[in-house]
């Protein structure tokens, strides 16, 4: 089953800036600077974000993901590109596994690591 672009763009987008369950949520967790472990993570989905939309944009011969794009930027640039792929895209392969199930996945990563930075965030830290 493979969704259409709308919709796995509307998962992407409250994968990462859903109300309460979402990376920015749980980002808003953390008080005052970030633990360095959630440093990590945020940086950790961004490359992951960056190389899965390289990969995509190369099998769909669509934009790449800007190069100077933070976290932030780059959720909502994937938001605009997955809503403009077609159901062709979706369908394309990469690494043998199409558009659509990566995108879907992609979204599962982002709500897995979102929980993971709200489970570091609550820790408290001790000096």
């Amino acid at each position: 089953m493979t969704l259409p672009p709308a919709d796995l763009a509307r998962l992407l987008h409250d994968a990462q800036e859903g109300p309460h369950y979402s990376v920015r949520a749980a980002l808003a967790l953390a008080d005052g600077q970030p633990s360095p472990r959630i440093a990590a993570l945020a940086a950790g989905l961004t490359a992951r974000k960056r190389a899965l939309w390289a990969d995509i944009a190369a099998a769909t011969r669509t934009p790449p993901p800007p190069d100077d794009a933070g976290l932030t930027r780059l959720a909502a640039w994937e938001v605009e590109a997955a809503a403009a792929l077609t159901a062709e895209h979706l369908r394309q392969r990469v690494g043998g596994r199409s558009v659509g199930e990566l995108l879907l996945e992609h979204a599962r990563e982002a709500l897995w690591t979102a929980g993971q930075m709200a489970a570091h965030a609550s820790r408290v830290r001790m000096a």
